[in-house]
């Protein structure tokens, strides 16, 4: 990890167009189908792809996926692919509990990613669709290097996922798992990229394709059948908005928690938060108590839209905003859980037209649930697993198909309709909370941004995610808070606990316009790349 107070990190800047990713090799094939006359659009599913190849744990074929697109004319669309619970879940064979199994096949909700590439293709894309899978099937067929996040994630993931010979055979070679500098050769994946190439998104939903991942789910004792594949409906749909400081920052709307951030900012737009803000313990507790308040209102009242009818428009309202701002008070508040990390990836894309993409994608937890479906080279998620309760009544409790409650969101800032910023992060619960802060320096702080993507964070847990409500709460801070601050925060009531000086995690990335063109950062945090042209 680089150590910021010995090595300049600075701010990419481009005239025309810019990518930033988790990955260095997903920048290279998003900037290259910009240079090959694609749009954001075309770069955002290129780069979708490549991302399932070179982070195999964290998104890919069996995942999930959010994305925001605006065109500089009108207001951005939402594009939400999520899957349900599959329709043959049952409870009564998982024994008694508040949750569903963490990991294995009943983890698995139907995979909508792939929908969701086409739909964002099919919505803003210019090039053949075959094109923009050429940077994942040559990376998969003729391998990549293993870097040092993917080596580590696999020594970490071993007791899930070692065991399997499948996987063993592609990343734990000779019964070690790989480490940095390694190739990692995926050829199941590069003939299932080939498919889908070929024959397009639909085909991961019918015919073979389906019947494999079906298959696999079920011998790991999940529920997931073929016909809940052909069945699975992505949406498009305007963004979720927020007016901010003369600007709209919009996100990606419910099972998206993007209205976790809109909240939480709408209940500060009144407090002072100036360029060094993380210096004032009150701007830092008020920052908290929001986000703890959002999060409550997350976990108390949200649910897939189709099957509870929640409107997040109602937690945005002037009536509750102040109601829920009147509730921050010099102290810090436990909240009671509802109940008694994340692994995830994210970019975002400008082209020389104005167009943009913010997208991110996950399998939940690192592998999923740890199924894999051996022959087409892929594992599926865990969203289900990780997301859902068993409590009657609960809006997320797991009914078959209905689609979990997420972490993921993605935001645009636009100004009018230019697109201002672009950015996200992967995280679980952190992405809620470190986007706030990321937002707060680059509107209200006017930073540059690499500083807000370098500058100390916060994390407060547990947050929503179902399997972790019942651990003690905790603030974690960053060492390179002050400690006036720390002790000032812990005066007030937070749990706080102080973690080195860039451990808290995430990977944000993040573009802004300025007046000579692009500005862009990617998290010092992780090995993403910031390019542009």
């Amino acid at each position: 990890m680089r150590d910021l107070t010995t090595e300049p990190f600075h701010t990419v800047w481009a005239p025309r167009a810019m990518v930033a990713a988790g990955h260095p090799l997903a920048s290279q094939a998003g900037l290259a189908t910009l240079g090959a006359g694609g749009t954001a659009a075309d770069a955002a599913v290129a780069m979708a792809f490549v991302t399932g190849v070179v982070m195999p744990d964290m998104c890919g074929v069996g995942g999930e996926a959010f994305a925001l697109m605006a065109d500089g004319r009108t207001a951005p669309r939402a594009f939400l692919g999520s899957g349900v619970l599959p329709r043959r879940y049952d409870p009564a064979t998982l024994g008694p509990g508040r949750l569903l199994p963490e990991r294995g096949g009943a983890s698995v909700a139907v995979p909508g990613a792939i929908e969701l590439y086409g739909r964002l293709h099919r919505a803003g894309g210019h090039l053949p669709w075959s094109r923009l899978l050429e940077p994942a099937i040559a990376l998969a067929r003729d391998g990549f290097p293993c870097d040092a996040r993917l080596a580590r994630s696999l020594v970490e993931s071993r007791p899930l996922i070692g065991a399997n010979q499948a996987v063993a055979r592609r990343f734990y070679p000779a019964g070690e798992p790989l480490v940095e500098g390694q190739p990692v050769v995926q050829p199941e994946l590069a003939k299932t990229l080939q498919i889908l190439a070929r024959e397009g998104p639909n085909a991961f939903y019918g015919g073979p394709l389906a019947e494999a991942v079906a298959g696999a789910a079920q011998d790991a004792g999940g529920f997931l059948a073929a016909d809940d594949l052909s069945a699975h409906e992505g949406q498009e749909s305007v963004a979720l908005s927020l007016a901010f400081d003369g600007r709209t920052i919009w996100q990606t709307p419910p099972p998206s928690p993007g209205f976790v951030l809109l909240e939480a900012l709408k209940i500060l737009e009144e407090f002072h938060y100036g360029r060094d803000w993380r210096e004032d313990a009150q701007a830092v507790h008020r920052a908290v108590e929001a986000l703890q308040l959002a999060f409550s209102d997350r976990r108390e009242l949200a649910g897939d839209p189709w099957a509870t009818g929640f409107d997040p428009e109602r937690l945005l309202r002037a009536d509750w905003i102040d109601r829920r701002r009147s509730e921050i008070g010099e102290r810090a508040r436990l909240w009671p859980t509802a109940l008694a990390d994340g692994e995830t990836t994210s970019f975002v894309v400008a082209d020389a037209a104005g167009r943009a993409v913010s997208f991110i994608h996950s399998l939940a937890l690192a592998f999923g649930s740890g199924v894999y479906a051996g022959a087409e080279g892929f594992f599926l998620n865990n969203r289900a697993g990780r997301s859902m309760n068993r409590v009657p009544g609960h809006p997320n409790e797991a009914q078959p198909g209905k689609r979990p409650m997420h972490t993921l969101n993605a935001y645009l800032v636009t100004e009018g309709n230019a697109v201002q910023i672009a950015g996200n992060t992967p995280g679980g619960d952190g992405q809620m909370q470190w986007n706030l802060s990321i937002l707060l320096d680059l509107l209200r702080g006017h930073r540059l941004p690499h500083e807000a993507v370098g500058l100390p964070r916060f994390l407060l847990a547990p947050a929503t995610d179902a399997h972790r409500l019942s651990d003690p709460p905790e603030l974690q801070v960053e060492s390179r808070f002050s400690r006036r601050v720390i002790e000032e925060l812990r005066r007030r009531g937070h749990p706080v606990r102080v973690v080195g000086p860039y451990a808290i995690g995430g990977s944000a990335q993040v573009i802004a316009r300025y007046p000579g063109g692009w500005a862009g950062a990617s998290d010092p945090r992780g090995s993403g790349q910031t390019q542009g042209y």
